[in-house]
């Protein structure tokens, strides 16, 4: 069975979370990893997103509010 893994990265604006995502992400995929991102924020069309894109990896965005409002 495979094992997912899941990692919350939450912080100030300005702390370096997508500095941090980007570096996990690319660690990871260095060891044959699949890896996949969601970004969250008030705001809709991400920037974070939009970079992260960028950089080939898969990410998907929930934007408008916070998880804690989203899902249970």
């Amino acid at each position: 069975m495979k094992t997912t893994r899941l990692i919350v990265v939450g912080g100030f604006l300005g702390a370096g979370k997508t500095t941090l995502l980007w570096e996990a992400a690319r660690r990871l995929m260095k060891q044959w990893l699949n890896v996949g991102l969601i970004t969250n924020d008030q705001a809709p069309e991400l920037v974070d997103s939009a970079l992260l894109s960028l950089n080939n990896l898969h990410v998907a965005e929930v934007s408008g509010s916070c998880f804690c409002c989203n899902f249970d």
